[in-house]
């Protein structure tokens, strides 16, 4: 992670450095809320769920049986560099968001060959099923979000305007932390709690917002963002049985903020 938070580091560095020496520095802190909606349906779990002594082997799914993260709203701050007269550069961090994430359950394939004995593979399946079906939409598990993002930002309008639109093209980075909840621990049938997993993503981010000034230090902002965002999902019991998907998604961040120039 220190390589990408130093990527974003140097691209504010480097804006800073390119702003006209004479002209002179604006900034702009801004403080508010963000509601976050991720779109994110995960690809189909695949791997390993143990069966119950005195069974032995494990079952293994296949398809059918997804993770959706649902929406959050959290606090966000800002902070804004002029570059000019258009352009600015701008810092964005939010308190970290905790998701919650339920099962999305549809059909699910499931293979019990490895199951012994083989008498028991039937039971051993529909018993796996009557438990996902159970939870179908439940809470299984959290995951909270660190996504520090910077955007180059256009503005329209004279600088005199009171109302700016503006647009703003950046790179976001996404860090995850997720764990199991009691229910989603009762998916697995070796007695602990998972390890859950998540890689950490870097991609590019937009942002459609405007700004109305109230005077000449405050104002009032609003705007909507998106980035790319991808992650790879590994889940690993107690007794080494292993999970895995993947999350690709656009998630959308709508801000509402005020705004203290100095």
């Amino acid at each position: 992670m220190s390589a990408r938070y130093a990527l974003i580091t140097s691209l504010v560095s480097f804006a800073a450095l390119g702003a006209s020496s004479a002209a002179q520095a604006q900034y702009t802190i801004k403080l508010g809320g963000a509601h976050i909606n991720p779109h994110a349906t995960s690809e189909p779990l695949r791997g390993g769920v143990a069966v119950p002594s005195p069974l032995s082997g494990n079952l293994v799914l296949n398809d059918g049986v997804a993770l959706q993260v649902q929406s959050k709203s959290t606090l966000i701050f800002t902070i804004e560099r002029a570059l000019d007269e258009r352009w600015s550069v701008e810092f964005v961090l939010g308190a970290p968001p905790k998701h919650d994430v339920t099962l999305k359950v549809e059909n699910p394939q499931i293979d019990a060959s490895r199951v012994t004995p083989s008498v028991a593979q039937t039971a051993a399946t529909n018993g796996l099923k009557a438990k996902l079906a159970a939870q179908n939409g439940q809470v299984i598990s959290t995951v909270r979000q660190w996504a520090p993002t910077v955007f180059f930002n256009y503005k329209f309008l004279e600088p005199s305007s009171a109302f700016r639109p503006f647009v703003g093209l950046g790179i976001n980075v996404t860090r995850f932390k997720a764990r199991t909840t009691a229910a989603g621990d009762t998916l697995y049938a070796d007695g602990a709690k998972p390890e859950i997993s998540l890689s950490d993503s870097i991609g590019p981010a937009i942002q459609l917002g405007a700004s109305y000034k109230l005077d000449q230090h405050w104002s009032i902002n609003a705007s909507v963002a998106t980035a790319k965002v991808n992650n790879k999902l590994t889940i690993v019991t107690k007794s080494g049985l292993r999970q895995e998907s993947a999350f690709r998604f656009n998630p959308t961040a709508l801000t509402a903020t005020v705004g203290y120039s100095f």
